[in-house]
């Protein structure tokens, strides 16, 4: 059975709209901490099977976000060699305590140390677009704006669910003019952009960029313009999945949040489709900022192949 506190961080996930990747991983790590050291098991293997279980449900959270995958990833690793080495419960529920919080504070660290890379990129008097919010790059324009770099920035309002508007709130109560703008006046503002700076749910083996939906077409906008377009990405974020092959499953969330009436809904040919991701092409992004430095698209490939790693669950 899957534990309350898994229950409860999945629905408080859903019911505030938690923003971000860090974010939503730091809440998934923290609830099965929670639900191991409460467990009730009397045997090792009843233990894994309840990480097992736990971490699967917590993986529904949000099946893009790669830093949830590797976290999770990370803790049933080292689960799986504390029992095979043959420890008890108790042994069990605080390797699953370390691990967790061992990650966590790694995925925190990784975004000061962007912020610290991202904002030597930055030069004092530019003009920034963002897209969405990410916790990377609100720590580079607000580690820049520290730096006394005047920095002006357009923050897409990104529809339907409007989480610019929260960047926008946070940029300009530390002091950054801000100007809140439209998803679709993006064309119009980008020849007034000296660069593009974006999040990302998950980086791909090519160097792709899974991020929030309408973040591909602004890459290739800028791209058209010959604009600068950076992405800030944990090395937490890349995908090693993608080296084999595999997809990143991009997320449908509910079309309600782009038509909430009754009566439209009712008409037969109408459907609603509200995709939470898209894939931007390395092509349209110039760099990626890294905790581990700044590298071209073609280089993820590297750190791809350094995190390969097994499954979060064997099959």
């Amino acid at each position: 059975m899957v534990h309350q506190d898994v229950l409860k961080a999945v629905e408080d996930v859903r019911i505030r709209q938690m923003r971000g990747g860090t974010i939503v991983t730091h809440a998934a790590l923290m609830a099965l901490r929670s639900a191991a050291l409460k467990s009730k098991a009397s045997s090792a293997k009843e233990f894994c099977d309840e990480v097992e279980q736990n971490s699967r449900y917590l993986t529904n959270i949000r099946a893009a976000s790669v830093p949830l995958a590797n976290g999770l990833r990370h803790v049933a690793s080292e689960v799986q060699k504390a029992a095979n080495a043959g420890a008890g419960v108790e042994k069990l529920k605080q390797t699953v305590s370390d691990a967790a919080t061992k990650f966590d504070k790694k995925l925190e660290q990784s975004i000061g140390e962007i912020a610290e890379i991202g904002a030597r990129r930055l030069k004092d008097g530019d003009v920034i677009l963002t897209h969405s919010y990410s916790t990377a790059v609100l720590a580079i324009l607000k580690k820049a704006n520290e730096q006394k770099k005047r920095l002006r920035v357009f923050v897409t309002e990104t529809r339907p669910e409007l989480e610019g508007r929260d960047v926008a709130e946070e940029l300009a109560e530390v002091g950054i003019d801000t100007t809140l703008i439209i998803d679709s006046a993006v064309s119009h503002f980008i020849e007034k952009t000296d660069k593009v700076i974006v999040g990302t749910e998950a980086v791909a083996a090519n160097g792709a960029v899974v991020n929030k939906i309408g973040t591909a077409t602004i890459a290739a906008v800028a791209h058209s313009a010959r604009v600068r377009v950076y992405a800030a990405a944990s090395t937490y974020k890349f995908s090693p999945e993608t080296m084999l092959g595999e997809l990143i499953e991009m997320e449908e969330r509910d079309p309600s949040f782009v038509l909430d009436n009754p009566e439209m809904r009712k008409l037969p040919n109408l459907t609603v489709k509200n995709p939470a991701f898209d894939v931007t092409s390395p092509q349209d992004i110039d760099l990626i900022i890294t905790e581990r430095g700044v590298i071209p698209p073609q280089a993820a490939i590297m750190i791809v192949r350094e995190q390969n790693g097994p499954s979060v669950f064997a099959t």
